[in-house]
């Protein structure tokens, strides 16, 4: 090498060096940059071609970085981070720029959309774009900034003050965490709700009496939510082979609607729902989920301006919500309050349309 020229690296060849160092696999990170496994090993060779050293110690199904190779890693790794925050930066104070946000489909669809006439008003030049998910957020892999999902962030543990043991989360929110930051928005509360259009206008329906007249309304995506919420509840879980099953909370409120049975849904997304009143929340104990509502998004973009916007306009409408929320719960729990009245005989027949 001559000594007053620096090599010019390819910065498609940082990045692959970079991503098999932190990785300490070739393969790993191929599936990362979305390349080949030999694409990556070539890099590699080819930079330590160009440095004239060696970056990996290559054992028989284990890759070590060499003294050099961590010295240059730690420089490559804040070199990558630099420029990929002044990209962002560059990008997103320029007129129109682009923000896309992944949620979940009844969140979005209940909760987000409607709202979001006020962020567009509040920042016009950014161009939002919401599409509806629930497969676990994956840095890099796509053009997605903020990911709104559902469930537990490394390290943390969601145990109850109670000492009961919350309901499970199916869903996963990211296919990893290296790079990546979230923030909490809100809680995750079940409640139990039927058709009013079921129960006799001078009655009050127990829990147990409900799940012994009517099927319960199952979500595919959260399978544990039933069992580990009667559990909670410390009821058996009833067997009924008239039980429905639907792909989303929305569908399955629809179902409840149609006087198919009782749906097993979060408590926000009743706050604001438009046919509230059409609907009867069974006498339950309010416990929450192993989870919660978490926005997440690639640290690198900690620094983009619409980034920044949306984060602080998403915590303010989630702090509304969580209010509106915990208003429908207490609201929920004094009318459970009230003197029962036991029904008449044959008042509720067995489920019917």
């Amino acid at each position: 090498m001559h000594a007053d020229r620096a090599p010019r690296f390819n910065l498609g060849t940082l990045r692959g060096f970079e991503a098999a160092a932190r990785h300490l696999s070739f393969t790993l990170a191929a599936q990362e940059l979305n390349v080949t496994q030999g694409a990556v090993s070539r890099q590699v060779m080819q930079l330590e071609r160009d440095l004239g050293i060696a970056l990996f110690q290559r054992r028989i199904r284990r890759l070590l970085l060499t003294t050099a190779g961590k010295d240059f890693y730690d420089a490559t790794k804040t070199a990558l981070r630099v420029l990929d925050e002044a990209a962002t930066r560059l990008g997103a104070d320029s007129d129109g720029a682009r923000l896309t946000v992944s949620v979940l489909p009844t969140i979005g669809a209940l909760w987000l959309m409607p709202k979001l006439h006020r962020f567009r008003k509040k920042h016009p030049k950014i161009d939002l774009r919401l599409i509806s998910s629930i497969e676990p957020f994956s840095p890099g892999g796509n053009e997605i900034e903020i990911a709104i999902r559902v469930g537990q962030p490394p390290g943390r543990a969601m145990g109850q003050t109670t000492g009961v043991e919350g309901p499970r989360i199916d869903l996963t929110m990211a296919t990893k965490w290296d790079g990546l930051s979230f923030i909490e928005l809100m809680p995750d509360t079940l409640v139990p709700v039927i058709s009013k259009s079921l129960i006799p206008s001078d009655h009050k329906l127990t829990l147990s009496e409900a799940l012994s007249l009517f099927p319960r309304i199952h979500v595919s995506s959260r399978r544990h939510a039933w069992p580990d919420w009667l559990a909670t509840q410390a009821i058996n879980e009833p067997k009924c082979p008239d039980d429905v099953e639907c792909g989303h909370f929305f569908m399955a409120l629809d179902a409840m609607r149609d006087r198919q049975g009782i749906a097993l849904v979060p408590a926000l997304i009743l706050a604001n729902l438009e046919y509230r009143q059409e609907l009867q929340i069974l006498p339950f104990t309010p416990i929450a989920s192993a989870g919660s509502y978490h926005a997440v998004f690639m640290r690198i973009h900690a620094a983009n301006s619409a980034v920044t916007a949306f984060l602080s306009w998403l915590q303010e409408e989630a702090t509304l919500l969580q209010t509106r929320t915990d208003e429908v719960l207490a609201q929920a729990v004094a009318d459970q309050a009230s003197p029962l009245r036991p029904p008449s005989a044959n008042v509720y027949t067995k489920h019917s349309r």
